[in-house]
């Protein structure tokens, strides 16, 4: 994904959004640019996913966004990681002070972080801390393919 495709993802959304939805989120529209600094300055979210019994399930993961993509952290052998092999629908929420941001889309496996090195060092460089996630962590990295995002 660009900058200019979670823009149209954005406007996009707002388009079919409920009305209570787009009067909350219409009226301090964030661009795409302000959406990836929040993530980034964030840099971590909660992502939803529903089990193979049909309930719910979150799971606190570390999120940033890099060129328009947005990418979150999964652990190898977490119930995240089972739910995503099964169904790869999410819904993901980005928490700031006086922010949110709200995805919904499906978690797409990018590899293990240790097999990306380049997507890894830009994620490193993203990091307020200088590292995205810790030295050798050996987890798997997803983007989302968004069908819905709200912003403000």
């Amino acid at each position: 994904m660009s900058l200019d495709a979670l823009q149209q993802a954005l406007e996009a959304s707002l388009v079919t959004a409920s009305p209570l939805t787009r009067s909350i989120f219409a009226r301090n529209r964030l661009t795409a640019l302000a959406v990836q600094r929040i993530i980034n300055d964030v840099m971590g979210g909660t992502v939803a996913t529903v089990s193979d019994g049909g309930r719910p399930h979150a799971a606190i993961v570390l999120v940033a966004c890099h060129d328009g993509t947005i990418v979150f952290t999964v652990s190898q052998h977490s119930r995240l990681l089972r739910d995503l092999h099964r169904d790869p629908a999410v819904g993901l929420s980005v928490i700031a002070a006086h922010h949110d941001v709200i995805v919904q889309g499906r978690a797409e496996q990018l590899g293990k972080a240790g097999d990306l090195p380049e997507l890894m060092r830009d994620l490193h460089r993203l990091s307020r801390k200088g590292r995205f996630t810790p030295h050798g962590w050996p987890g798997y990295l997803y983007a989302i393919a968004i069908e819905k995002i709200f912003a403000s």
